[in-house]
């Protein structure tokens, strides 16, 4: 195995509620096993404890295959009223029919997930997950009794544990679950980051993945994991659609959004809103890589004027790069990789240039000049532009039409790296 996937660990798995994102923690797991990274156990709220069951299981292609299929039928039976309202599209609703989801979602007592019960029993036969080598848990909430439930698998009764991921799985606006005649609701509105189950079992290294909101109970732990340095966080950058939204496209994109981000969680990528891999100065390689005239007309562009006494290294790193950092506002960054990865992810997001993807600082490059060549701006986006980066941008793609591109290659390790990513939805 190349040098880039290295990291050796056993950890604890916490896969937090946030329904129609569920394929994120997927994506997660997917990443975890490339970074040769052991699940010892995974312990889940609501889509986490679906989640978790799947991992117990370990068919990894199974997981992802259930996901990129799901729908909104497999989950809920629901009317087009109700649907508009779960999915946001308010502007699609009319009065009557915002009248009629109201009434349904009453009269009925709450959503019916029939489909979502019948999928999690075909998908997750229990003995399996019973003899599965990863230690498996569950949170759910008795109303009945305003009590958490915090099972392991051990607890959990003899062909009871399709009840038990249905109850911690029970969204509000479900019609509740009940075992044993009691009422249950989500577990999320108890603790919906169960930290707390793999401290109990012993673990010290524990990987959580947050794609959804907190309960008290959550923001106590998180407050304990700054004296922790052995729990990592996993969270998505960005959200597409609702926590009810489930549709191939989107879970495809939450799949291969988990995976980047856990490889960035582990130092494999860096960038805030990109995925770069092996940062590096581009802008200075190609700025100094110019001849002295074309090195002043660049300067020009930025609005700064070259000391001809010094060198080329020195203009650079002494007149351009400061003028970056003002430019982007990085005022305490003194890093030129830093400084580069900040103007170009200010430039790729302007530029709508694909997040999901994994880059290299030329690749990003190449991709801002060939976006910019296809852009269209609103009235805002024009006055954005002209205030915060037409100096930057005409700076940046002079200097690479003009700097010896030659000079640019990718580092060792990223045709694995992408060759890898590129088999996720394989």
């Amino acid at each position: 195995m190349n040098e880039v996937f290295t990291t050796m660990l056993s950890v604890a798995l916490v896969l937090s509620g946030g329904g129609g994102r569920g394929a994120y923690q997927i994506g997660v797991w997917q990443a975890l096993n490339d970074l040769g990274i052991e699940i010892a156990a995974v312990y889940g709220t609501s889509v986490g404890a679906i989640n978790g069951a799947l991992i117990a299981l370990g068919d990894i292609e199974f997981a992802k295959s259930a996901w990129l299929q799901a729908t909104f039928e497999d989950v809920m039976n629901i009317p087009e009223s109700v649907r508009k309202i779960l999915e946001r599209r308010f502007f699609d609703l009319t009065i009557p029919e915002a009248i009629d989801a109201a009434r349904r979602i009453i009269s009925e007592g709450g959503i019916d997930v029939s489909p979502l019960r019948q999928k999690i029993k075909e998908l997750l036969p229990e003995e399996k997950i019973r003899n599965s080598k990863v230690h498996y848990g569950l949170v759910a909430y008795s109303i009945s009794e305003l009590k958490p439930y915090m099972l392991y698998i051990e607890d959990i009764p003899e062909g009871m544990l399709a009840d038990y991921i249905l109850s911690s799985a029970n969204f509000p606006l479900f019609k509740r679950e009940e075992i044993g005649g009691k009422l249950f609701i989500d577990g999320g509105v108890y603790s919906n980051i169960p930290v707390r189950m793999a401290r109990e079992k012993g673990y010290e290294r524990i990987v959580v993945v947050d794609i959804g909101t907190h309960a008290v109970s959550d923001i106590l732990e998180y407050l304990r994991s700054f004296i922790d340095a052995n729990i990592t966080y996993i969270r998505p950058r960005e959200h597409y659609g609702t926590l009810l939204t489930f549709d191939p496209e989107v879970s495809r994109k939450y799949l291969l959004a988990g995976y980047l981000d856990t490889l960035a969680a582990f130092g494999k990528l860096y960038g805030d809103n990109y995925y770069i891999y092996e940062p590096e100065d581009v802008i200075g390689k190609l700025f100094m890589s110019m001849d002295p005239v074309q090195k002043d007309i660049a300067a020009f562009l930025l609005s700064v004027k070259l000391d001809p006494a010094l060198s080329p290294q020195e203009q650079y790193y002494k007149q351009i790069l400061p003028r970056l950092r003002l430019e982007t506002l990085a005022l305490l960054e003194y890093d030129p990789k830093a400084i580069c990865t900040r103007v170009l992810e200010m430039l790729a997001l302007f530029f709508k240039v694909e997040r999901l993807k994994i880059y290299t600082s030329k690749t990003l490059l190449e991709e801002i000049i060939k976006a910019s060549s296809n852009n269209s701006q609103n009235f805002f986006e024009s006055i954005y532009y002209k205030i915060r980066l037409e100096r930057i941008f005409r700076f940046v793609s002079f200097v690479y039409k003009n700097g010896k591109k030659e000079n640019l290659v990718d580092p060792s390790g990223y045709d694995e790296i992408v060759k890898r990513f590129e088999n996720v939805l394989k």
